[in-house]
């Protein structure tokens, strides 16, 4: 089990004894000052016109302050790798309870939000989230975290469309752009949580106003951290909805229609690149089924139709760079930050060049032919020549290779099939779906097109180096160059396992046969454990109708778990298949990768390929006899 955490936020107050504390960590988070809490949780909204404290209800404030301790809570809980009892490192599903003081508590404890609440940080996320509220009795001034501009006494316009978000990354450069280009008035959003994202952000808006002079652009940076000593998470799954509850307080201040986040649609659906990148492992920031979500519940918040859309959901990065490039921004691609890594960067190298975002970026700028805007020095490695860590980096660079090759040859009806799960979660809530899942494959094939199309020509480009074997054997190239893309990650590691209890069990079986199967997994666990820390024993139970499961090992960090199963007499055949027939049903419909590890002393299963079947009908399923 994961050790939950119990967040007391601004003046809660949980008594010692109180059964909530029970088996929880507790930590304390606020946003202001109070007799016997320090601020935590830095919230700062700047250049605000003064009217916007007017609009700025008991309920909006609630929402502000709600997003900024989840978020808060999100990035300061590490994910660790698996939390077993004895160990201090944590599994990825976490488990947080939350008590936040409220000034519209009726509001906060409807059924209604309480639901929306819930779906909306469970699908970001894959946490579970228990939210407690309670009525706030010592309010802040909102000074405290209002930073007014003394020039503005009111916003210049009101009624516009749409608040954009703006990340300073390209797609949100680029519905800048094109915004700018079809209207004269802009209202950008921007989060920042760490100072080197600032410069390069404010520069970014300063050349958007010198290059769209008649147009109208307010910038409104919001400030939302923590203090250090709270721990450090990377992954921060439920920004956007801290970065859309800002948005929805700024639209409702400058009475705009709703909040538009631009990014691709590739990374709005992201489909499972690489086996590493599943549940919280998988950004959902702007899926469309959680931007229905917000829709629904900034409509309850401002009690007015309120819309959260995502205008590029049917373009891929490359085609977002052309929408740039089109309308005359090219020169500001260099000032674009992508980097998922970007809190932990330089001033100076922005992109780290080995993570998935920063490996989209360039291939997506090479396609669109931009190279020369994206100076190659503002990356710490090479995207396709630098060398990379083993795991994550490697894996990284040779599945996204691997998923859009696969795409570029898949067929319409393939990807649909494929990918039946994540299109049709995709298109649930739009009215034309058959329509809008078609688009969006479409869409797939062209992004691998694209991404086999630049590949080849960085292969073709390296060829000589790649012959004579003196380019960086880790990088991507070399990797592609080696066929390394054309295997699943977690089929690597679980042939990896097969080889090691294929020259271990013999050895340690030579002499005895195991008495049963508990006796065998004994042994199979001592020769893991000699080789491996990764895999952990009888780990995790998982929920399937009405009973608990667990399988024999898991490595979670790809979903892969391992099944053992021993056959003494012929009579264990028929039990084994019929367990491996229940396993296949319960783990397939949890998204697990399975391997089964066969051992048959006695060559007592006589057809492999007739008992093998049933598991090689489903793609995430493998199965070895060993003997």
């Amino acid at each position: 089990m994961i050790e939950p955490r119990l967040f007391l936020c601004g003046e809660a107050v949980v008594p010692a004894d109180d059964p909530l504390r029970e088996n929880c960590k507790v930590i304390e988070l606020c946003t202001y000052t109070i007799p016997g809490k320090e601020a935590n949780v830095n919230l700062r909204l700047e250049d605000l016109a003064k009217v916007f404290e007017k609009h700025l209800t008991s309920r909006l404030k609630d929402l502000l302050e709600i997003a900024a301790y989840i978020f808060s809570a999100d990035c300061s809980t590490s994910r660790g790798r698996g939390w077993i009892d004895g160990n201090t490192t944590e599994s990825w599903g976490r488990d947080f309870q939350f008590i936040i003081p409220v000034r519209d508590l009726d509001f906060w404890q409807n059924p209604e939000v309480q639901q929306l609440l819930s779906q909306i940080l469970r699908f970001l996320s894959d946490d579970k989230y228990t939210l407690n509220f309670q009525r706030l009795t010592i309010d802040q001034p909102e000074q405290l975290y209002l930073e007014f501009d003394d020039k503005k006494e009111d916003w210049p316009f009101y009624g516009i469309d749409r608040v954009l978000m703006f990340s300073g990354g390209l797609d949100s450069l680029a519905g800048a752009i094109e915004t700018a280009t079809n209207t004269d008035k802009l209202v950008l959003v921007s989060h920042r949580s760490v100072t080197t994202m600032n410069k390069r952000l404010r520069n970014l808006v300063g050349k958007l106003r010198q290059t769209f002079t008649n147009v109208q652009l307010l910038h409104i940076p919001v400030w939302v951290n923590k203090d250090k000593n709270l721990g450090r998470e990377a992954t921060q799954r439920t920004r956007s909805f801290l970065f859309s509850a800002l948005g929805a307080v700024v639209a409702e201040s400058v009475q705009a229609g709703g909040v538009s986040f631009f990014e691709n649609g590739i990374v709005s659906l992201n489909l499972p690149v690489a086996d590493e990148v599943v549940r919280a492992r998988a950004s959902r920031t702007t899926h469309p089924y959680v931007l229905d979500l917000f829709s629904k519940l900034y409509s309850l918040v401002t009690e007015r139709e309120f819309v959260v859309d995502n205008p590029y959901l049917f373009k891929t990065k490359a085609e977002v760079i052309n929408t740039i490039a089109s309308n005359n921004g090219s020169h500001l691609i260099s000032q674009t930050c992508s980097c998922a890594h970007q809190m932990y960067k330089s001033k100076n190298q922005l992109h780290c060049g080995t993570c998935s975002q920063c490996i989209d970026r360039r291939i997506a700028i090479i396609s669109a032919q931009q190279e020369n805007n994206d100076p190659e020095i503002d990356y710490v490695s090479n995207v396709f020549s630098g060398e990379r860590k083993d795991g994550y980096e490697k894996n990284m660079a040779v599945n996204y290779v691997r998923h859009a090759f696969e795409l570029s040859r898949m067929s319409d009806e393939d990807i649909a099939i494929r990918f039946n799960r994540e299109l049709s979660r995709a298109v649930r809530h739009f009215p034309k779906r058959s329509e809008i899942a078609q688009k969006l494959i479409e869409m797939h094939r062209r992004h691998g097109d694209f991404v086999k199309e630049v590949v080849e020509k960085k292969l073709h480009e390296n060829i000589t180096q790649l012959i004579e074997g003196s380019l960086e054997k880790s990088s991507m190239l070399s990797m592609v160059f080696g066929q390394q893309h054309q295997t699943s990650s977690w089929r690597v590691y679980a042939e990896r396992v097969v080889k090691l209890l294929s020259n271990g069990i013999p050895i340690s079986c030579k002499t005895k046969k195991p008495e049963n199967e508990p006796h065998l997994q004994e042994i199979c666990d001592g020769i893991l454990r000699s080789q491996d820390d990764e895999l952990i024993r009888e780990f995790p139970f998982m929920r399937w109708s009405s009973s608990l499961t667990k399988p024999d090992w898991s490595f979670e960090d790809l979903q892969l778990w391992v099944e053992l199963k021993y056959v003494r007499k012929r009579a264990d055949i028929r039990r084994i298949t019929e367990d491996i027939a229940a396993d296949i049903t319960k783990y397939g419909d949890n998204d697990r990768y399975v391997l089964y590890v066969v051992y048959d002393p006695s060559h007592l299963i006589t057809n492999e390929a007739e008992f093998s079947a049933p598991i090689h009908q489903r793609e995430t399923m493998m199965v070895y006899f060993l003997r």
